[in-house]
C-alpha cells in the first residue's frame, strides 16, 4: 500500500493555469472568509466549489484560443484544488479513504498512514512546516479551535466525527505534529464483530445477554485495540424504549443517540486559553445522575471520573459499560481502583476495592494482534468479589490458538444471564 498524491505533494500546483485558477479562487475566497481563509463555513465551501469550476471552465476557453490542449480531467483538477484551498490540501486524500484508520503527521516531510492495523510511511509532503499549520488552523477554525503560542495543542473533532490533535513548537519538538483518528463505522452490532473475527458466535451471545441482564461492564484494551468499537456494539444491544442512556465522552465517537431511541450523548470541553469553560467528564458524570437515566456509558476512564462512575453503578444504574487503556483484565481493574484513589475525598483503598467488586462484572479485553493485525477479544473475565485485598474473578472465555473459547468456567450470575436469554455455555446460544 502506497500513498501518493499523484504529484509529488498535491498542495505545489505546477502547472502555471492551474497555479493561476488557485491564485483568483484564493482572493474570491478572501472576501467571502475572515481575510485568512481559516474559517471557510458551508456557504463559502459552495462557493469556493462554483468559483473553481467557473475559473476552470475560463482557462479551457482561454487554452482553446491559444491552441493549447485542454485539462486531462477536469474534475480530478476541480478536486485537488477544492482539498488544497478548503481541505486539508495533501492529506484530504488519506482523510477521504475509507480504508486509513489514521493519520500521523511529524512534520511537512513524515506522513504515516495506519491502515489495517498496519503503518506506513506515505510518500505525501507538505512546503514547510508553516503549510502544515496553516491546514490545521483551517480545520479547527470553524470549530472555535485555535493553535498558536498561547495555545499551542488543540483537540478537536472534525465535521465527519474524526478527532484531529495537533501539537506545535515549543512543546512539540521542531515542527508541527498532528494525529488524525478517524471516524470508521465497520462495525455497528455484535453480529458485526462477529463478522469480523473480534468474536466468536457464542461469545457474542454472552455478551448479549450480558447486556439484556443488565450487568455493568468495563471494556480494556491497548491503543488501537477496538475498544471504542466494541463499547459501541455492546451499547447497540441495549433493549428497548424503556432504557433511558446517557453516553459520556470527550469527543463523540459512539453516536449510540442514532441508534437507541432514548439515549442523550454529553461531550467534554476544554477551558480557553483564560483557563475558564471547561466541562470535565468528572462533572458530566454527576450531572448525568440527574438526568433520570437507566445506564450510564462513559467512553474512556483515564481520571478521578472513575470514582463517580463506579458511584453510579452501585446506586441503580445497572447494565453501564465504560473503557480503560490497560494490558489485561487483571491490570485493569488495579488500574481504575487507582483512577478512583486520585479522586479528592475518596474512601480507603480497600473500600473501592469492594465498590469496583460490587460494581463491575464483566470484562471485555480486546487485544491488537501484532503479526496478523486483527483486533480481537482475548478475555471475557467475570468479577467474583475480593480475596486478601485484591479484586477476584475468572475467565470465562480465553483466547486460545487465536480463537476465543469457553474455559469450561460456568459464570457465578447464570440465574441473571438466563434472564437476558442466554441458553448456557454448552449451547452458546440464546433463547
Amino acid at each position: 500500500m502506497t500513498h501518493t498524491t499523484g504529484m509529488g505533494a498535491l498542495g505545489i500546483v505546477r502547472d502555471e493555469r492551474e497555479q493561476a485558477i488557485r491564485a483568483d479562487v484564493q482572493a474570491a475566497l478572501r472576501h467571502a472568509s475572515d481575510g485568512d481563509g481559516t474559517r471557510i463555513g458551508a456557504q463559502e465551501s459552495a462557493f469556493a466549489e462554483r468559483v473553481i469550476h467557473e475559473q476552470i471552465a475560463a482557462a479551457e476557453r482561454r487554452a482553446l484560443t491559444l491552441g493549447q490542449p485542454p485539462f486531462a480531467d477536469r474534475a480530478d483538477l476541480a478536486r485537488r484544488l477544492l482539498a488544497d484551498l478548503l481541505g486539508l490540501g495533501p492529506l484530504q486524500p488519506l482523510l477521504d479513504d475509507p480504508a486509513i484508520e489514521e493519520i500521523i503527521v511529524n512534520g511537512p516531510r513524515r506522513v504515516f498512514v495506519i491502515a489495517d492495523g498496519r503503518k506506513e510511511l506515505t510518500e505525501i509532503t507538505l512546503a514547510d512546516d508553516a503549510e502544515l499549520l496553516r491546514l490545521v488552523r483551517r480545520a479547527i477554525g470553524p470549530l472555535g479551535g485555535r493553535l498558536d503560542e498561547t495555545s499551542p495543542m488543540v483537540d478537536a473533532r472534525l465535521p465527519d466525527g474524526s478527532r484531529l490533535n495537533a501539537v506545535i513548537p515549543p512543546l512539540a519538538t521542531g515542527a508541527t505534529h498532528v494525529t488524525i483518528r478517524k471516524f470508521l463505522q465497520r462495525a455497528r452490532t455484535l453480529d458485526d464483530l462477529v463478522g469480523l473475527g473480534t468474536l466468536t458466535p457464542e461469545a457474542a451471545a454472552f455478551l448479549q445477554a450480558c447486556v439484556r441482564a443488565g450487568l455493568n461492564i468495563l471494556i480494556s484494551g491497548g491503543t488501537g485495540s477496538g475498544k471504542t468499537t466494541c463499547l459501541k456494539a455492546l451499547g447497540a444491544a441495549i433493549p428497548g424504549m424503556r432504557e433511558r442512556v446517557i453516553t459520556i465522552e470527550e469527543t463523540g465517537e459512539l453516536q449510540l443517540e442514532s441508534v437507541l431511541p432514548d439515549c442523550v450523548a454529553l461531550n467534554a470541553r476544554l477551558a480557553n486559553v483564560e483557563g475558564e469553560g471547561g466541562v470535565s467528564i468528572r462533572a458530566l458524570v454527576r450531572n448525568a445522575l440527574r438526568m433520570r437515566p437507566t445506564r450510564i456509558i462513559v467512553g474512556e476512564v483515564r481520571g478521578d471520573e472513575a470514582l463517580d462512575m463506579l458511584s453510579a453503578m452501585n446506586s441503580g444504574h445497572e447494565g453501564s459499560m465504560c473503557t480503560l487503556h490497560a494490558n489485561g483484565p487483571r491490570e485493569a481493574l488495579s488500574k481504575l481502583r487507582t483512577y478512583a484513589l486520585m479522586a479528592e475525598g475518596h474512601p480507603p483503598s480497600e473500600t473501592v476495592a469492594e465498590m469496583i467488586a460490587e460494581a463491575i462484572q464483566v470484562v471485555v479485553h480486546l487485544r491488537l494482534d501484532g503479526a496478523t493485525h486483527r483486533r480481537t477479544v482475548s478475555h471475557i473475565y467475570e468479577v467474583t468479589g475480593v480475596e486478601g485485598g485484591a479484586i477476584a474473578g475468572s475467565e470465562l472465555f480465553v483466547l486460545r490458538e487465536g480463537r476465543l473459547a469457553w474455559t469450561g468456567i460456568r459464570p457465578r450470575r447464570e440465574a441473571r444471564l438466563a434472564a437476558g436469554g442466554y441458553a448456557g455455555l454448552e449451547r452458546g446460544g440464546t433463547g
